[in-house]
């Protein structure tokens, strides 16, 4: 691997990685109140962003700072962010070609609504099944079934564009003799191999992930052939998204160019650490794909040199790191833990627990009573890290009965806010033909209200479940409740 100056870092997992960039940053700025907003600071998710900001008002210990542009690399308003081609927005520091140079994206066309191509999708999933089994068969799919069958290939297009990929090989993925279902569904792939391009072709657009992509490498290439001002930072990224990790390659190649890394092993040997790059599942394996893409080595990744005062010897991250190595050089462990200092792995454990519950319920129970307890420390704070979301949903709920909100990182689903479970209940009760379970399901809803005032619509309701569903149930609709 080349050399290349220090513009690669990692911050270790046993350090606040937000808290840590904002006081590396806010040192670098020294005294001057306009330095930190010349950066441009990328960082994966819009929720990270916004930490960033609170890190740095804790970082600064309250005073006011003018903050530096964050943008989130996993959801990238591109179009209006990046590419706009407007110039740059006033304090930047970015210079007067703006973030990728006037008339930059001109060659890229516009991505088409994610709504319009799964409709669209969905006609044409209509047609092929005519097409292919007769408009007769008992098994063709409806209307309703084809729109979710396309959300299920605009989702498989997303992933091809994505990765820069293309169908060329699609065919020859099953060699030689195949079943019969493999061909059917070759033919059904079609649909985006031979018919969709002429879809889009015809409507002068392209996929959002292709034009997102397109966009990344364009502004990759801008960069390089005209390095930015102001600093540029990516920070907390792996870089698994192809044109995410050349951005990355160019801003870590840029004067004014660093790449944070988030919680690089550097622990590991060799053999661990080639093990890591050909296991997908490991955690380190992005890391590991990102530094051979950049040609760094991990010797040459130096440690963020903020916070100064860092833990000494092995961490619990080491331990963690040690026991999730590949299976191939899990012969390694004995002459790791002969090679520690007694008590080692009892130390940097310490105040881990487990706790075994018999059901979902009492796991949530159990779950929301430690984290009680933690908030009942001055100034303390908890966090559940769960890929469950019926169990973040549970904890919520137990929660809630002492009054204490949580934050959720992943959000509500839209059908689960109030508004959506209205929504929910007034086309279930229409689909319904207004039976009196979901009538009364729909009327008593907090947000339902008829244009009156909450009591007096309520009254109503209790007037008509008195005096039309009870008893017999009466004929569906509206003529149905008035005779």
């Amino acid at each position: 691997m080349t050399a290349r100056r220090t513009s690669v870092f990692t911050i270790a997992p046993e350090v606040s990685f937000l808290d840590a960039l904002a006081e590396g940053l806010l040192a670098r700025g020294g005294d001057s109140p306009l330095a930190l907003s010349r950066a441009l600071v990328f960082l994966p998710t819009r929720r990270a962003c916004r930490s960033l900001r609170d890190a740095f008002l804790r970082a600064s210990a309250g005073r006011p700072l003018l903050l530096p542009r964050t943008l989130p690399l996993g959801d990238l308003d591109v179009d209006d962010l990046l590419l706009a081609g407007d110039g740059p927005a006033a304090g930047d520091g970015l210079g007067d070609e703006g973030l990728a140079g006037e008339g930059l994206a001109d060659d890229v066309p516009p991505a088409i609504p994610a709504l319009r191509r799964q409709l669209l999708l969905a006609r044409l999933i209509v047609s092929w099944t005519r097409a292919s089994f007769g408009p007769a068969v008992a098994t063709r799919p409806g209307e309703d079934q084809a729109v979710r069958l396309a959300a299920e290939l605009a989702r498989f297009l997303d992933q091809v564009e994505t990765e820069g990929l293309d169908f060329d090989g699609l065919a020859g993925l099953v060699g030689g003799e195949h079943a019969a279902h493999w061909q059917t569904t070759l033919n059904f792939l079609g649909i985006l191999t031979d018919q969709w391009p002429e879809v889009q072709a015809l409507q002068g657009v392209i996929g959002p992930a292709e034009r997102k992509r397109r966009l990344l490498l364009a502004q990759a290439r801008a960069w390089a052939a005209s390095p930015p001002a102001g600093p540029v930072v990516v920070a907390g990224s792996t870089g698994s998204v192809p044109a995410v990790a050349e951005l990355i390659a160019t801003v870590a190649d840029l004067p004014t160019g660093e790449v944070v890394l988030p919680g690089l092993d550097r622990a590991a040997d060799e053999a661990a650490w080639a093990a890591i790059a050909e296991d997908p599942g490991h955690a380190q394996h992005g890391l590991a794909r990102l530094l051979a893409r950049l040609e760094v080595s991990r010797e040459a990744v130096a440690d963020w040199p903020w916070p100064a005062d860092r833990p000494s010897g092995p961490t619990r991250s080491d331990v963690i790191a040690w026991a999730l190595r590949p299976a191939g050089v899990t012969a390694g462990w004995r002459q790791a833990a002969a090679a520690l200092p007694p008590d080692t792995v009892a130390r940097a454990l310490d105040g881990v627990r487990r706790i075994d519950c018999a059901t979902a319920s009492e796991e949530a129970a159990v779950i929301a009573l430690l984290m009680r307890e933690a908030l009942e420390t001055p100034n303390e704070t908890v966090a559940l890290v769960t890929p469950d979301r019926a169990l973040a949903r549970r904890v919520a709920a137990e929660l809630g009965r002492w009054r204490i909100e949580t934050d959720d990182s992943a959000g509500i689903p839209l059908a689960e806010t109030p508004c959506g479970a209205f929504l929910r209940l007034t086309a279930q009760m229409a689909a319904g033909a207004l039976a009196p379970v979901d009538l009364l399901a729909a009327l008593k809803h907090p947000l339902a209200a008829g244009g009156l005032a909450a009591a007096e619509f309520r009254r109503r309701a209790r007037r008509l479940e008195t005096a039309a569903l009870r008893g017999p149930r009466p004929a569906p609709g509206f003529d149905g409740l008035k005779s």
